[in-house]
């Protein structure tokens, strides 16, 4: 659907929240940062959606999308909506913003959000920038700061011409908002949805990784790579995590391997992450793992290898083994009591 619309009809700058377990999630509420800041420079309202199962209870995220400054809410609820299925968050959030006409929607860059929010600017004739950065304006426009090429380079992209102006931001490349104390209005959208619209269906849910830390909110993460050996010695990575507060990632080659889920892995096949401190345990530092974690603060390798490609882009480096340096430094930590980064 190509878009044809008026662009003077679209207002607002629109945060879609992503919810779990009734609590807005960390990277969903980083973006009412940059929300604030464009809806400052356009005159315009700011607004967050939510979607959510019929009997799914919402008020504690929209009570914490009001205090971070939305001045309204829709909470678009259906039953169809309690498990995450493409095509029909795509109608749902689709439809409302043809109904409303935002000028400005925005996605944390989570594996939902990438999956469905390409399909939501297909279908309401919207543009959308990928793995943002730093967001902007110029004379109305959106523009992101985006890595290409590998992360190599940097480039404004842009998405004139068209509306809604779309982003799936990365995150942490914004500090959450403080509060303001206020509430926001909410409104309760019920779609038309049914079950046919579904493309695939749901057969079961397999509960794993229960209480640890999602790498996509996490501000300290401690990677494994090949040079563990093998799945028993990941034990090293776990231990360290355990012990800075930290969430655990692996390499492409680790996943492949099948010593770790994929949900751990990070990369251009795996997740994007940008935590304050990364741990490259063992990791050679191949292109296709540094796409995923050089926007990192402050990256930290081991590995004995001391021509291997993660020096190259790391702040701290220690050219050794780490069956022998993590221990001595998970053990450092603890004795100076030191939970987090």
């Amino acid at each position: 659907m190509s878009f044809n619309g008026n662009i003077e009809e679209y207002k607002g700058v629109w945060v879609v929240a992503e919810v779990s377990e009734g609590r807005s999630t960390q990277t969903s509420e980083e973006l009412m940062t940059p929300a604030r800041q464009l809806a400052g420079e356009l005159g315009q309202p700011v607004c967050a959606v939510i979607l959510a199962g019929s009997g799914d209870d919402t008020s504690s995220a929209e009570a914490a999308f009001g205090r971070l400054g939305a001045e309204k809410i829709y909470t678009v609820k259906h039953d169809l909506l309690g498990q995450y299925q493409p095509q029909l968050y795509t109608k749902a959030l689709g439809d409302l913003i043809q109904q409303q006409k935002p000028n400005v929607v925005l996605f944390g860059a989570t594996s939902v959000a990438r999956d469905y929010a390409p399909r939501v600017a297909i279908r309401t004739g919207g543009g959308l920038i990928t793995n943002a950065g730093e967001l902007k304006l110029e004379n109305g426009i959106l523009k992101a700061i985006k890595g290409v090429l590998a992360e190599s380079l940097l480039a404004d992209v842009s998405v004139a011409n068209t509306r809604p102006q779309m982003a799936l931001v990365r995150g942490r490349t914004y500090e959450k908002p403080s509060e303001s104390g206020g509430s926001a209005n909410v409104e309760t959208v019920t779609p038309d949805l049914t079950p046919d619209l579904a493309k695939s269906k749901l057969l079961e849910v397999q509960q794993t990784d229960t209480g640890k830390k999602k790498l996509e909110d996490a501000e300290v993460i401690v990677s494994g790579g090949r040079g563990l050996q093998g799945p028993e010695n990941f034990k090293l990575v776990e231990e360290l995590a355990s012990t800075l507060g930290a969430a655990v990632g692996a390499s492409r080659a680790v996943v492949d391997a099948g010593w770790r889920p994929h949900a751990e892995q990070v990369g251009q096949t795996g997740k994007t992450v940008t935590p304050t401190v990364y741990f490259a345990l063992g990791i050679s530092g191949a292109i296709q793992h540094q796409v995923g974690m050089r926007t990192s603060r402050t990256i930290i390798a081991i590995n004995r290898d001391a021509e291997a490609p993660i020096f190259k882009i790391a702040d701290f480096g220690i050219v050794g083994d780490v069956f022998e340096v993590v221990p001595v430094l998970t053990q450092v930590l603890k004795e100076q009591n030191l939970a987090s980064v």
